[in-house]
């Protein structure tokens, strides 16, 4: 395995530890709390960071198991505003993307060269499995690692 695919994971698997670093010891008011009308709670993000784990490891078993495929996509404010996540403990939602990204591990680490490098087609673009673990997953939560910062000071 090279040492860029092993540093892709392990930035993957260290996704989990950065969101509860994140929210670890922040009071169930401000995990709840909204800065303004469609504006998400920490909870919302985390929980849309869990979705987007799940979509994600649904791109990845596809890329890798058929022919060139479209890439999913998913309706990410839809899909945060009608699953309650203000009503989920933090620590279910820490847990869920754990289990998901230690299972998804497993599999990224077994994959040979030429599944790591396979790819699905959004529109035009193609789409490596690397592409998903580096931008689609580790680029997207520290983005929204940013924006709990933000809730967290204007909370403040």
């Amino acid at each position: 395995m090279s040492t860029a695919r092993q540093a892709s994971i392990e930035n993957y698997v260290n996704t989990a530890g950065k969101i509860r670093a994140k929210v670890q010891g922040l009071s169930r008011e401000l995990l709840v709390w909204q800065p303004g009308p469609g504006k998400w709670s920490i909870n919302e993000i985390v929980g849309h960071l869990l979705d987007s784990n799940i979509v994600n490891s649904y791109r990845i078993r596809k890329i890798i198991s058929e022919p060139v495929t479209p890439i999913v996509t998913f309706a990410h404010e839809n899909w945060t505003a009608r699953q309650h996540f203000n009503e989920n403990p933090m620590e279910d939602l820490l847990a869920a993307y754990d289990a998901l990204t230690t299972y998804n591990a497993s599999l990224l680490k077994k994959l040979d060269e030429e599944q790591w490098l396979r790819y699905g087609m959004k529109d035009e673009e193609r789409i490596s499995v690397t592409h998903i673990v580096d931008r689609f997953i580790c680029g997207h939560v520290e983005g929204h690692l940013a924006q709990i910062d933000r809730n967290i000071a204007a909370y403040s």
